[in-house]
């Protein structure tokens, strides 16, 4: 990992820099290499050298980083609101959910409760058709036999 560099290690760098813009060739490879080696030495990739020279040297103005700093903040605060919409939308789809889950629930009883009440309306739905019936024949003879009877007439002289 990385360590945090110090002042003097600052200076050095920035002396070895000013170095390598010398115009004289030998000066400016042996300082290109020093670079290279502390670099090594510390893990320090070119783009980490690149971002240490603009925050601990100064390019950036103190404007751009409070810019900067500000339009975090405004990302941070519009996550976090984000993040609170989604935990209330979360709360209000769990309860949908708990009332569909009861709804199902009353649902399967009533479902439960006519299942188990359909074999007695058969066996009522039989007994009143039987009852029916014989009540129907019970009437049918009463009629007959309250009723005069006429004298038969013979049919099979027709057929002579």
């Amino acid at each position: 990992m990385a360590r945090a560099p110090d002042p003097r290690e600052i200076k050095i760098l920035s002396d070895i820099l000013a170095l390598v813009l010398d115009e004289q060739p030998g000066h400016a490879a042996s300082a290109l290499e020093r670079i290279r080696q502390m670099a090594r030495r510390d893990n320090i990739t070119g783009g980490a050298l690149k971002n240490l020279f603009i925050t601990r040297i100064g390019t950036v103005a103190q404007k751009d980083a409070t810019d900067r700093e500000k339009i975090l903040r405004e990302r941070i605060s519009s996550l976090e609101r984000r993040l609170g919409q989604s935990e209330a939308d979360t709360r209000a789809a769990q309860n949908r959910l708990g009332r569909c889950q009861m709804d199902m629930a009353v649902l399967q009883m009533e479902i439960a409760t006519t299942r188990m009440q359909k074999p007695w309306r058969y066996v009522t739905l039989v007994f009143a058709a039987g009852a029916g019936l014989l009540v129907g024949i019970a009437t049918t003879q009463l009629y007959h036999s309250l009723t005069v009877t006429r004298t038969s007439i013979d049919r099979a002289s027709y057929l002579r």
